[in-house]
C-alpha cells in the first residue's frame, strides 16, 4: 500500500516526458521551447486539479507533481546537453 501514490507520480512523470519527446521533434529539435510546453503543461494541470476539487481533484495534482519532477530533470537536461540560446 505504500507504493500507492508513486504510481500516479509515475504516470505524470511519464506523460511530460512523452510530451517533451512528442514537441522537441515539432520544435526541430529546440530543446528549451519543448521544455518550456512542458512546464505550461503542468501548470495547467496543477490549476485544474485546483479547480476539479475534491479527491478526482486530488489525484490529478500528485499526476501533476510528478509532471513537475520531469520539468526539473528535464530543465537540467536541456541546459546541461544543449546549449540555450
Amino acid at each position: 500500500m505504500s507504493g500507492s501514490v508513486m504510481v500516479p507520480i509515475f504516470v505524470g512523470f511519464g506523460v511530460s516526458l512523452v510530451m517533451f519527446l512528442i514537441s522537441f521533434y515539432v520544435f526541430k529539435k529546440n530543446a528549451l521551447k519543448a521544455t518550456h510546453l512542458t512546464l505550461i503543461a503542468s501548470i495547467v494541470v496543477l490549476v485544474s486539479s485546483f479547480v476539479i476539487g475534491g479527491w478526482e481533484g486530488m489525484g490529478i495534482g500528485i499526476v501533476s507533481f510528478g509532471m513537475m519532477l520531469s520539468c526539473i530533470l528535464l530543465y537540467i537536461f536541456s541546459f546541461t546537453f544543449f546549449k540555450a540560446k
